[in-house]
């Protein structure tokens, strides 16, 4: 996947259908109280991550304020994804509080540098962020089509 320059940001999005958008706020009501998880695969086209399929993981955790994914089955998600002639274009995962990273997720953002859509489980907002280079975190736009 292309690096993305700092200072290029602005332009960065990523880009779901209203389908599976529905998909994730109902896996995030499903498993509340605890945090939920999955793996966003799809095509990159320069700076437009585009989701075309979710992949709901199961929080090994069972934690309400973090979550980790099975190797294993993180390495069968990630061979599906590939099966299909598809990337990984983003992780989802859920707060009980504000979408913002946690000391945590900025950690896992640097090592996995795709979007990161969090929602708060509170205000039922998403966000989305990037981890670019030395710049560290940033937002980027997160657009629900039809």
């Amino acid at each position: 996947m292309p690096e993305i320059e700092p200072g290029n940001t602005e332009s960065l999005e990523i880009l779901i259908n209203k389908n599976n958008y529905i998909l994730l706020n109902n896996l995030a009501q499903k498993n509340k109280p605890l945090e939920s998880c999955a793996i966003l695969a799809g095509k990159r086209n320069n700076n437009h991550f585009i989701v075309t399929k979710i992949i709901p993981m199961e929080n090994d955790e069972k934690s309400n304020i973090k979550f980790t994914i099975n190797e294993e089955k993180l390495f069968k998600a990630y061979k599906k994804i590939e099966s299909l002639n598809l990337s990984v274009v983003g992780i989802y995962h859920t707060h009980p509080s504000n979408p913002i990273p946690s000391k945590t997720d900025l950690k896992y953002m640097e090592i996995n540098p795709v979007p990161w859509i969090i929602n708060s489980t509170i205000t039922g907002k998403s966000k989305c962020f990037i981890y670019i280079d030395s710049s560290g975190i940033e937002e980027m736009e997160l657009k629900v089509m039809d």
